[in-house]
């Protein structure tokens, strides 16, 4: 995929039941998600998606988990997973986990390994000599940014991240409240009232993204931009917007002092931060080598380190590695692809031909998997393979692969391509300019996932990371279209998508559905009309679609909890049990990687027009979230949450809610206690009704008033306390 700021980190997604990705689908209202997704002109209009039978477990099936994932190749890589345990069949493959910087809430450990290596262009952090005023200045006096740079992807979310982190460690120093530095997506469904936008008493630093925004969110942005501005002290918050090069004219006019061109710096300076300038003697020297890297704004400058740190070894020349690596990063875009393929089409050589296309999807796969992908893909393309008949006449998968080795194009020891990482760019190359190949590529991946059972766990993580990439040039519906026919299942197929399954089988596919359309989430250029599918797909999708939704919305919601929990409440309505059990799963989950107080914050929008159902779904998984905390929960936000639960959830489903507090309670100290059972007291107001609300719920089953019925005594002594404090503020004493 594109190379962003930072580095890159993906999302997770569902499948569509059998009907095919089309622009004519309504757009949501209210919380309405991006706008839809029209197919590319020249593009084949995607087919119907086939169902996939259900097929039996083996121990060939493996699997992605996308719970948690980062964006592919763009604002953050890295890779933390966690393991299913020892359940049904080897491993699913697994969505990208976030410990990283870039996108959504920050986390402040990588953002300081951020401040480490950043390299400030002039008059980002320190003015200018002139009266030209730094970023940083601007952000700290008039606490609104508005950040543009002249190249679309120029670092600019990694400046503004750089910015985030000085005003927090301003913050520490001065002794104020913890500053977070978080990104907010830019979709209809964002509002920037400020009391949605900003919270009390959790001040923070928030990004707004707005390159791709638009014409409808630009102006959105620029009404709201001042009323906005002048609620930033009262939450003691600050605001940057991204702005496209296009449009910083406009809000120069409109709010004049406070844009800011960012900068490109040396971009020497770049390669060395990130390899060490001790390991680069003689670079500075080179004045070809200097011009070329000067060419390039950090992103890419970032992608040609990592080839720099790769290839340099104790008896490399520094010099010579950074002009290979220079000149490999660009290979995609050099003649000299497009010159061995049109050689090979004149040779008539398919299978060279295929075996490349399929090296890039599986890079770093065992030569079998990648010579029976060259298979299937020349088998799309209408080209017999050899007889199967005579398997001792056909090469090995080694020996073909020998043929790529050859012509300098793949590494049978390291199992990828030559140059290293340029699998993505191969891939696209070919969709770019051969559109021929559109349909047959389509096949060949829908295909690919029941045709390989065999792969593994990274096989699978690298085959929805290519097509990813691939989405990026072909559109977002060629993702969204993949993920839909990897997440069908027999069931579905067979109820008119009432049902759906979790046999070991369709997990297996279900994952790289999930790896696929959590990384293309939140992608910037994929982001908007995947969201906007997710959404719709949460409100209207088959079980299929709304298991896979709930699935990626787990791993989304961790950086961006206000967009995944949109999604898991329309979700929490849904009649069929494997759906809310995902959706339970991805609400448990999000507790504990948010944080009681913040996910109660966000959770709290569940109770407007909520359903019956959807208020079983969250007390129940509140009532689990509250069986994991261990330290006492304090904020606004867990009152406002409690007032609404006493004002609008059912008796019984309030009772469930209440005895994980109190057995929450129950296990903290005495002053813990105290200040968990202040925040239930709180929000009776003192009403007798709420105050009964209360009581009733607090209490065992049958119905007791006395304490003393509990077997555990830390819980009988928390629940009277509760009970003497509901006493004290209420004049009435409610029985059952």
């Amino acid at each position: 995929m594109h190379d962003y700021d930072i580095d890159a980190f993906g999302m997770l997604d569902t499948p569509e039941p059998a009907q095919p990705v089309t622009p004519s689908d309504p757009e949501p209202e209210d919380d309405v998600v991006g706008a839809s997704m029209p197919t590319p002109e020249g593009a084949p209009a995607p087919p119907v998606p086939s169902q996939q039978g259900e097929a039996t477990s083996g121990s060939g099936t493996n699997w992605i988990d996308g719970h948690g994932n980062n964006i592919a190749h763009r604002d953050i890589n890295q890779v933390t997973v966690f393991e299913l345990g020892s359940e049904i069949v080897q491993e699913l493959a697994r969505a990208r986990r976030r410990e990283r910087v870039g996108r959504g809430i920050q986390d402040p450990e990588a953002l300081r390994r951020l401040a480490d290596k950043y390299v400030a262009p002039d008059r980002l952090l320190e003015s200018s000599e002139g009266d030209e005023e730094s970023a940083l200045r601007i952000l700290e006096t008039r606490r609104v940014l508005l950040l543009w740079a002249r190249e679309r992807d120029g670092g600019q979310l990694a400046a503004a991240s750089r910015l985030g982190y000085e005003l927090s460690e301003h913050a520490r120093r001065r002794r104020h409240a913890p500053l977070i530095v978080r990104e907010e997506l830019v979709d209809p469904d964002l509002s920037l009232k400020p009391k949605e936008l900003l919270v009390e008493n959790e001040p923070a630093t928030v990004i707004l993204d707005c390159r791709d925004a638009d014409e409808k969110d630009l102006r959105a942005v620029q009404r709201n931009l001042s009323d906005l501005s002048d609620q930033l002290p009262h939450y003691r918050s600050y605001l940057i917007v991204i702005l496209p090069a296009e449009h910083q004219r406009r809000f120069e006019d409109s709010f004049p002092g406070r844009v800011h061109e960012l900068g490109k710096p040396s971009s020497v300076a770049v390669l060395e931060s990130h390899v060490g300038p001790e390991a680069l003697p003689g670079i500075r020297a080179d004045a070809d080598v200097v011009e070329k890297l000067e060419a390039l704004w950090p992103p890419t400058v970032a992608r040609v380190a990592d080839l720099v740190r790769e290839r340099l070894t104790p008896e490399a020349d520094p010099v010579e590695v950074v002009r290979a690596a220079l000149d490999d990063e660009t290979v995609g875009q050099s003649d000299k692809l497009r010159g061995v393929i049109e050689e090979k089409q004149q040779d008539k050589d398919a299978e060279w031909l295929s075996l490349l296309l399929a090296s890039s999807v599986l890079e770093g796969a065992s030569p079998q998997h990648i010579a029976a992908a060259s298979d299937v893909l020349m088998k799309h393309n209408k080209i017999d393979v050899a007889d199967e008949a005579a398997p001792i006449l056909r090469a090995s998968p080694f020996a073909r692969l020998r043929r790529l080795e050859e012509d300098g194009w793949f590494d049978l020891g390291q199992r990828g391509l030559v140059p290293s990482g340029i699998g993505g760019e191969v891939l696209r190359h070919f969709w770019r300019e051969h559109p021929d190949l559109h349909t047959p590529v389509q096949d060949w991946l829908t295909e690919l996932p029941e045709a390989l059972r065999g792969l593994d766990r990274g096989e699978l993580e690298q085959l929805a990371d290519r097509v990813a990439d691939l989405a990026v040039e072909g559109g977002a519906w060629l993702a969204l279209y993949l993920a839909a026919n990897w997440a069908g299942t027999k069931a579905g197929e067979n109820s008119g998508g009432q049902r759906t399954s979790t046999a070991p089988a369709d997990r297996s596919r279900r994952s790289i559905a999930v790896r696929l359309l959590t990384t293309a989430a939140t992608d910037s250029v994929l982001g908007r009309p995947v969201r906007n599918r997710l959404w719709y797909w949460s409100r209207d999708g088959s079980a299929d679609l709304k298991l896979l939704t709930a699935e990626v919305c787990a791993g989304i919601g961790a950086a961006f909890p206000r967009n995944a929990l949109t999604r898991l409440k329309h979700l929490a309505n849904s009649d069929n049990e494997d759906v809310r059990d995902a959706v339970l799963q991805a609400l448990r989950q999000l507790g504990g990687e948010l944080g009681v107080s913040r996910f109660l914050r966000y959770l709290t929008e569940w109770f407007d027009q909520a359903s019956p159902s959807r208020l079983a779904v969250l007390a129940t998984a509140v009532g689990r979230v509250f069986a994991d905390q261990t330290a006492p929960v304090e904020g606004d936000a867990v009152e406002l949450f409690w007032r609404h639960a006493v004002t609008n959830l059912p008796l019984e489903d309030l009772g469930v809610v209440v005895k994980s507090w109190l057995h929450a309670a129950a296990r903290m100290d005495r002053d813990g206690r105290s200040g968990m059972i202040e925040l239930l007291v709180r929000a009776t107001e003192g009403k007798p009704l709420h105050i009964s609300h209360v009581q009733y719920a607090s209490q065992p089953r049958p119905p007791e008033l006395k304490a003393d019925c509990f077997s555990d005594e830390a819980i009988a002594e928390v629940t009277q306390q509760l009970w003497t404090r509901l006493d004290e503020v209420g004049p009435i004493w409610v029985e059952g």
